[in-house]
């Protein structure tokens, strides 16, 4: 399997969880429309379709804080320029993500990374929070298939479908395992989305040691060998 692997750091983020209103939260990594968008945008894609699969390893922790912004021209019953609503944002602070890319456009994904070129602006989510992405690597790596029964340590985010257990390894007693719930998985346009995936992720940034399900549900996921640990690609 051949992996495009790229960085992607900025000062701010804002994923924001449709199931939020008048607080505005964020998830605390990429969300998969997220990253599929900035993908669409460096390709100069009005809509990003076709086969893909991405892992997501966290290089910095997880950070946020809330900030009231004033929302210029949107509002719930009336919009327009003498709209201005305070609102209150989270936002994701410090945020540095390595993507594990596989799949459709990789080619001219890998070859526009690796000179810094984008179609359009890439942004971590809002238009606000810029971001310009760093390759890392174009690597040929091991697909694997993983063993019920068996523990593994895998450096990206895990949908928790694949998990039958976690394990913590001797002398890793610090470790905080977070979870995410409810992400949409499809964008179909029109602000409209089919399906959703739950996550686990370690809060600093450390690696995750895991038993696999014996038999997972959907959505499918992948997993490629980097040296002894995996990565989830999904």
């Amino acid at each position: 399997m051949q992996l495009l692997v790229f960085d992607l750091k900025g000062t701010l983020a804002h994923f924001r969880r449709p199931d939020t209103t008048a607080t505005h939260a964020s998830y605390p990594v990429i969300t998969r429309t997220a990253l599929r968008g900035l993908l669409g945008s460096i390709l100069g894609l009005a809509e990003f379709s076709g086969e893909s699969w991405a892992g997501i390893q966290l290089l910095a922790p997880v950070r946020t804080v809330l900030q009231e912004l004033s929302l210029l021209g949107k509002g719930f019953l009336t919009s327009g320029p003498a709209m201005n609503r305070p609102t209150s944002i989270e936002l994701v602070v410090n945020p540095a993500y390595r993507i594990y890319y596989h799949g459709d456009y990789q080619e001219e994904l890998t070859a526009r990374i690796r000179e810094g070129r984008s179609h359009y602006h890439t942004y971590l989510g809002s238009a606000f929070a810029l971001t310009f992405p760093r390759f890392v690597g174009s690597w040929e790596v091991p697909e694997v298939e993983l063993t019920p029964g068996m523990t593994y340590r895998c450096r990206t985010v895990l949908p928790t479908h694949v998990v039958h257990g976690l394990v913590t390894p001797p002398g890793d007693s610090k470790l905080q395992v977070g979870r995410i719930g409810g992400v949409h998985y499809h964008y179909l346009g029109g602000r409209r989305f089919r399906g959703a995936v739950h996550l686990v992720y370690e809060v600093q940034g450390q690696p995750i040691s895991f038993v696999p399900a014996a038999s997972p549900g959907e959505p499918k996921v992948r997993f490629a060998q980097l040296g002894d640990e995996v990565v989830c690609l999904w």
